[in-house]
């Protein structure tokens, strides 16, 4: 459990540094430069899916709740929105210019929804804490930057629609390799 929990607390620190902490970032990038400091988060991103995924494996799956019948049917299908969203943050993205944080809400999306199917004391802990730091970088993110208007699709239609083909493509790839990937069928 503990290396769940350090592995959640990096993500999340690393990520809401950046986001909430522009006073210290900006000298460390200053000092070390832009590709370092990108380096720097990169390694301690891997190294906090590391230790997520390592602590998962090792808590306790007691179950704390069952999920009802109808959650992962309904989840499989929310989950085909949840991969537009999510590829729907390039610039020039329609969906970009409809939503503020696409990419965020998708992200935000897919741990509720892996928080209402997976009933176990791990899965809590694990999807509920991604969701607590998902809301909270939202907030933040809006607090920082403020409410600036919804940039303009400025790109080709097939640009600005690319994510649509691109999340169904990929929500079809993740139910038949997720058994292989995670261990768990979500349409058996």
């Amino acid at each position: 459990m503990i290396l769940l929990l350090l592995g959640l607390a990096l993500y999340a620190g690393l990520h809401l540094f950046t986001t909430a902490l522009r006073s210290v970032r900006d000298p460390v990038v200053a000092r070390i430069g832009e590709i370092s400091w990108k380096a720097v988060v990169a390694i301690g991103l891997i190294a906090s899916v590391w230790l997520m995924v390592r602590g998962y494996g090792d808590a306790s799956a007691e179950a704390l709740w069952i999920a009802p019948g109808w959650a992962r049917p309904l989840v499989v299908v929310l989950m085909l929105p949840t991969f537009i969203l999510y590829m729907g943050t390039h610039p020039g993205s329609a969906i970009g210019a409809r939503i503020r944080h696409p990419q965020l809400t998708a992200f935000m999306l897919w741990a509720g929804m892996h928080l209402l199917v997976n009933g176990e004391f791990r899965a809590t802990i694990l999807f509920g804490g991604l969701l607590a730091w998902a809301v909270v970088q939202l907030i933040l993110l809006d607090r920082r930057d403020g409410r600036p208007p919804l940039p303009q699709p400025n790109a080709s239609p097939l640009k600005a629609w690319a994510a649509i083909p691109i999340g169904i493509a990929l929500w079809v790839g993740l139910l038949f390799a997720h058994e292989w990937l995670f261990g768990v069928s979500p349409i058996a």
